[in-house]
């Protein structure tokens, strides 16, 4: 596949459009890409560093403060539109690999379609999910919480840009 057709492969269409191109990548692809040891490295590479990342958010209580801001009448930050938009097939074919079960749990019109009753059913989320901190995360953690938050983040979203480039040398034929 050369870089353009992955690119419109990957990135153009709505969030169930990226989703269906997903599965189609993991159908076609899916084996080959699970035989490679480097991205099965990577994969658990990735993994890891969410898990770090994940624990110091629960430390920091950003569940409850987002579950707050969810229940409130114009809800959060987690909207359809970011379901939609910052989505890509990439990211679900990673998240299908790592062994997600991607699917829309959340039809209202108003939520991510990937927002469940616990948060996000995603491993890997979308760079804006993960950089974006409201002003009440903010007022609610201490300098220090979030220089380690941004740390950590940092630390995944390059894990996972590594892990994009080596599907994408993949589909590009370069394995």
């Amino acid at each position: 596949m050369n870089y353009l057709t992955i690119i419109s492969t990957c990135y153009c269409g709505d969030g169930a459009v990226k989703l269906e191109k997903a599965r189609q990548l993991l159908e076609v692809y899916g084996k080959g890409l699970l035989q490679q040891e480097e991205i099965v490295d990577q994969l658990r590479s990735v993994r890891d560093k969410v898990v770090l990342l994940d624990t110091h958010m629960t430390a920091m209580n950003m569940g409850k403060t987002c579950t707050r801001c969810a229940a409130a009448p114009k809800g959060g930050c987690c909207s359809v539109y970011m379901g939609n938009e910052n989505n890509d097939a990439l990211l679900l074919l990673m998240n299908i690999l790592a062994g997600v079960d991607v699917r829309p749990v959340c039809d209202n019109g108003v939520e991510c379609c990937f927002l469940g009753t616990g948060g996000c059913i995603l491993l890997f989320k979308p760079i804006f999910c993960l950089n974006y901190l409201c002003k009440r995360i903010r007022k609610e953690s201490n300098t220090e919480e979030l220089r380690k938050l941004e740390l950590k983040t940092g630390v995944v979203l390059t894990a996972q840009s590594d892990l994009e480039q080596l599907l994408i040398r993949f589909l590009q034929g370069e394995r």
